[in-house]
Formats: structure tokens, C-alpha cells, sequence
């Protein structure tokens, strides 16, 4: 059986946002730093909020990890899923907060270049319900750093689109429609949160066309010391190519600005409707030039 874990799991941070707007990119550029431990998954807050509180249990959670699409060279699968065995299943029954923690560790324990001494570790996910998710998130860790990435709508749907004629998808009108609703209605919760003052919101478009502005403001906001290897993505201090990267490349880079570029007028005509019908409505209206500035002042 293991011991707790360590005091500095106790401070997580947290990036969301919509898919496609850069959370996988801000996790690698945060990876990079001595003073805190990128989770290089998604911790999917959206699939176990649905799970009724004290009912979490080590099955529940491990069924829906992701860390075995991890580059195994740089994690270790087998001693990461071997300290998961050593954890004593009654010790974190219904105790998400206690698995979240355990799995930071289990990370930072098989991972072979992770920081030695991080003062916090920082988690990300997309989409789902926002106010589920932070919620879940600040029952877990109360006093927890929250970061909020924002991007134009209609550029994620065009981000999700094209990946997924990368992927030999041709998607159906209703896929279309979801894929323009969902980021409108996600950016549209964030929107709702800036307020908070234990909450910093980033446009993904600032941190893609001036980065180092961008992540010296995320490394204050998180009390961490800025340095040059926070400039470049990398997974456990190696630099990489993002996975969700359009392009293959180490570099940060900048998208075309234009969301019509690339889809097809069939995609185009789906998309531009279903933005104007939802745009009327509360949960999916978004100002995003009016937004992205408001982020930046």
C-alpha cells in the first residue's frame, strides 16, 4: 500500500476551454517549467462529474484515463499502472480529490525527466459543462488556479472540421451543427466566469502571435518563474510536436485568420446558419471581438 501523496498535489491547476482552441498547446508550454507538473492527458472532469458524488472508485476513474495514449517512452505504462495496483481500493473510495492527487503522483513517479520538486501540477479539459466542470474542479481544490482559453468559435469549428478531413470524415449536417454549437456555448460559459478572481482568461489568439507576453502573465498569475523553455512546447522538458497540431512542427505558429478558409461552401452554408440562429439565443451569443479584448485589458 502507498503513502499519501505528496503536499504539493494539493495544488492543481486547471486549463479549459473549447476543443481545438489550444488547451493541449498551453499544457505543453507550461510543461516545460522546473516548478510544475503538466498532466499530459485530459483528466476527462466532464465524464466523472456525471458520477455521483462518493461513488468514485480507483475502476471508475482509471476507466477513463487517457494516460495510455501517452508516449511510452517518455512515461513508463507498466510502473504507472503498477503503483495504481499498490493503492488500496477501500483508502480512495469515493474520494475523487484523493484519485486526482494519486494520479499526479503516479505521473510524476514513472515519468523520467518530470520536474523534481514541482510546487503544483496543472490538469486540462475541453468542452463538456463548463460550471460542471469547474465546479467539480473547486470542490476538489478549493483555492485552485483556473485558466481559461478562449478562441473565435467559428476558428474552432473550422479547427475541428478540417482535422477531420485530415481523418478521412466527411461529417453530416447535424455533426456540423454540433460542431459549430459547442465551442459558441462554451466560449459563451466562459464568458461568464471572468470575474473570478482566482480565474485568468488567455485569447489563443494572443498567445499564438505574441507567446512570450502571454506566458509571462500565465507564470505570474501562477506564481511560477518565467523562463525561455516556457516558449516551447515539450512533453516532460522534451520539445515536441503538439499532437493536436495541425502542422508538423515544434514551433508556436499562427492559423489563418479567416474561418471560411479551407471548408467546402456545403460546410460553409452550415456552419454560417447555424451561428446566426444560435447567436440569438443567450447560452450560445458570443461577441468575440468585444471578448478578446475585454481578456486583454
Amino acid at each position: 500500500m502507498q503513502d499519501a501523496p505528496p503536499p504539493w498535489t494539493e495544488r492543481a491547476a486547471l486549463v479549459y476551454g473549447p476543443r481545438k482552441a489550444g488547451t493541449t498547446l498551453l499544457l505543453n508550454l507550461l510543461d516545460g517549467s522546473d516548478a510544475l507538473l503538466a498532466f499530459p492527458s485530459e483528466v476527462k472532469l466532464k465524464a466523472l462529474h456525471r458520477i455521483p458524488a462518493g461513488a468514485h472508485s480507483r475502476e471508475t476513474y482509471l476507466a477513463r484515463s487517457r494516460i495510455a495514449e501517452v508516449d511510452a517512452a517518455r512515461l513508463s505504462q507498466d510502473r504507472y499502472q503498477a503503483l495504481w495496483a499498490a493503492v488500496d481500493p477501500k483508502a480512495a473510495a469515493g474520494r475523487l480529490c484523493t484519485l486526482l492527487r494519486l494520479d499526479a503522483w503516479h505521473v510524476h513517479q514513472t515519468a523520467a525527466t518530470a520536474p523534481r520538486e514541482p510546487q503544483l501540477w496543472c490538469a486540462k479539459e475541453v468542452g463538456g459543462d463548463t460550471d460542471a466542470i469547474l465546479d467539480l474542479w473547486r470542490r476538489c481544490f478549493p483555492d485552485a488556479p483556473v485558466l481559461f482559453i478562449l478562441r473565435n468559435p467559428l476558428m474552432v469549428t473550422r479547427a475541428v472540421l478540417q482535422d477531420r478531413r485530415r481523418k478521412d470524415r466527411r461529417l453530416s449536417i447535424a455533426e456540423i451543427v454540433r460542431e459549430t454549437a459547442d465551442p459558441m456555448r462554451v466560449v459563451a460559459a466562459q464568458s461568464r466566469h471572468l470575474g473570478d478572481p482566482r480565474l485568468l482568461a488567455i485569447a489563443y489568439e494572443d498567445m499564438v502571435t505574441d507567446t512570450p507576453a502571454t506566458m509571462r502573465r500565465i507564470a505570474a498569475f501562477l506564481g511560477i518563474p518565467f523562463d525561455a523553455i516556457l516558449l516551447q512546447p515539450t512533453l516532460f522538458g522534451e520539445p515536441i510536436v503538439v499532437r493536436t497540431s495541425s502542422r508538423s512542427t515544434t514551433e508556436v505558429f499562427q492559423a489563418s485568420e479567416e474561418w471560411e478558409d479551407g471548408l467546402t461552401r456545403r460546410e460553409q452554408f452550415w456552419v454560417r446558419l447555424t451561428a446566426a440562429v444560435l447567436g440569438c439565443l443567450p447560452g450560445y451569443r458570443v461577441d468575440y471581438a468585444w471578448l478578446r479584448q475585454r481578456v486583454a485589458d
